[in-house]
């Protein structure tokens, strides 16, 4: 018999994922199915899901979408890390936003000692992504994408919280609707001493081609459509949310979707 592990720390994996879900309330009430939803169990592993052609009402399809969750300790008491990517393909909701290939992707190391963990987005891409048969362009945040032009090396805390209120900034410049600025706004706000530091920040800067309706950083508004959320990321020092595309819908189709979606978070016990 093998002997005893002799570790005092057990981490707790937690990291899922699904490629497309939400609900319909409008013009009848409807949960849109969870696509290829994958979740980790909490020692780890791997875990994959894939689903074919998917169709709702035709309100919101897809090709094919599949997800990927995987978690593992490297040597006995650490470091953990995990990956999770969702992908979906030959995206179409109410014939105005389309997309070929959509990623999604998130990898996260944690240490023993409980630091800011190492985080990257890299694989996250969109392809073929349009706009009422328009070109959609996104611009990446060079920093959080470790592209050329951003600070190098591993993301920090601070820097989610820099981008964060950067972007806050260019959301509630003069000009822009009320409805911006009384949603993001509070971006641009430190966190209170005391409390866990929890920001908002947004993997697309922006949209570089002429599209119908008015784009405000990683937001679109479009007219008789609704609204559209790019790229969007949620880190709460060792969690982390991204979304690729959300959508609400404000139309005579009223609902909101998520598409190419995933978590990933995790903590050593005791700490």
């Amino acid at each position: 018999m093998r002997p005893a592990s002799q570790k005092t720390k057990t981490f707790y994996f937690q990291s899922d994922a699904h490629s497309l879900g939400g609900f319909i309330k409008q013009p009848s009430h409807k949960i849109v199915p969870s696509q290829a939803h994958s979740s980790l169990p909490g020692v780890g592993g791997h875990v994959e899901a894939s689903t074919d052609a998917f169709n709702h009402d035709s309100i919101v399809s897809c090709k094919k979408a599949y997800t990927r969750v995987s978690g593992r300790e490297h040597v006995e008491g650490g470091p953990w890390s995990m990956v999770v990517t969702s992908v979906i393909e030959g995206l179409n909701i109410l014939e105005v936003l389309t997309a070929d290939r959509i990623v999604g992707q998130i990898a996260v190391e944690y240490d023993n000692a409980g630091t800011f963990p190492r985080v990257s987005f890299a694989g996250s891409h969109f392809e073929g992504l349009k706009l009422a048969h328009h070109d959609l362009t996104p611009i990446l945040n060079p920093t959080l994408m470790n592209l050329p032009g951003g600070t190098p090396g591993p993301l920090t805390e601070a820097q989610f919280q820099t981008t964060s209120t950067t972007q806050a900034g260019n959301l509630t410049k003069a000009g822009n609707p009320a409805w911006v600025s009384n949603r993001f706004g509070w971006m641009g706000t430190p966190p209170k001493a005391g409390v866990g530091q929890c920001v908002l920040c947004s993997l697309v800067e922006g949209v570089s081609s002429a599209i119908p309706g008015k784009s405000f950083g990683h937001v679109i508004e479009i007219p008789e459509f609704g609204r559209v959320f790019l790229g969007e990321v949620f880190a709460c020092h060792s969690s982390f949310r991204l979304s690729m595309v959300r959508a609400e819908l404000g139309c005579t189709v009223e609902g909101q979707l998520d598409v190419a979606m995933g978590t990933i978070g995790g903590r050593t016990v005791p700490p």
